[in-house]
């Protein structure tokens, strides 16, 4: 057989494509290249045309929300609570006595009955003393409010006696001062009450 380029033409190698078996062998060697390609693009961190890193599936998954949960109610909330319920009913007693006192002398005043108004207003001025020594409640925000309403109570006990003592005050100033101290007092102890959630202590029926 002749040569070609020193070479016995036996020795040739075939033509991958006039050989069945080596064509297919061939395609298939085409089609890996392509896939392993393809997944070295998708592993190799590329980034896409629109500039932003390509991640996984996990990439897509928005972070969890926080789940919004109610305060609890602190613990020294209810214990205040408690506390100012226990006082307000211990100082019951004390602080219908003082609404007493202020429905006699409001209804004295109103009648102009001096004789009937002079110990009602002693007795205003002995229990708003009281109450002003007396222990307050356990939390600032009450015992402002129970401190100044005594503090009123007093001062209307104060203008009341003056009434009777000579003081060189005209009579409808001391007057108006009664009214008025009583009118700040009982907004106080108004007040108090809706802290603590109770009502307001009144007079109690009058005795016939």
């Amino acid at each position: 057989m002749a040569r070609r380029g020193g070479r016995p033409g036996w020795l040739r190698e075939p033509d991958p494509l006039q050989n069945p078996i080596g064509s297919r062998l061939a395609i298939l060697g085409a089609i890996a290249l392509v896939i392993g390609g393809g997944a070295a693009t998708l592993t190799g961190g590329e980034q896409p045309a629109s500039g932003l890193p390509a991640g996984g599936a996990h990439a897509s998954t928005p972070a969890p929300t926080p789940t919004a949960t109610m305060p609890a109610v602190p613990v020294s909330s209810v214990n205040d609570a408690a506390e100012l319920a226990s006082w307000y009913h211990g100082s019951e007693g004390l602080r219908i006595r003082v609404a007493a006192d202020v429905a006699a002398v409001r209804s004295h005043l109103a009648a102009q009955n001096g004789a009937a108004l002079k110990p009602a207003c002693a007795a205003l001025g002995t229990d708003s003393a009281a109450a002003i020594t007396a222990p307050v409640p356990p939390t600032p925000g009450a015992r402002a409010r129970y401190d100044a309403g005594g503090r009123d109570y007093a001062a209307a006990a104060a203008s009341c006696a003056q009434l009777f003592d000579g003081t060189r005050i005209e009579v409808g100033v001391l007057q108006q001062r009664i009214a008025t101290s009583l009118t700040d007092a009982d907004r106080e102890w108004s007040a108090l009450a809706a802290i603590i959630g109770q009502p307001m202590a009144t007079a109690g029926p009058s005795t016939p």
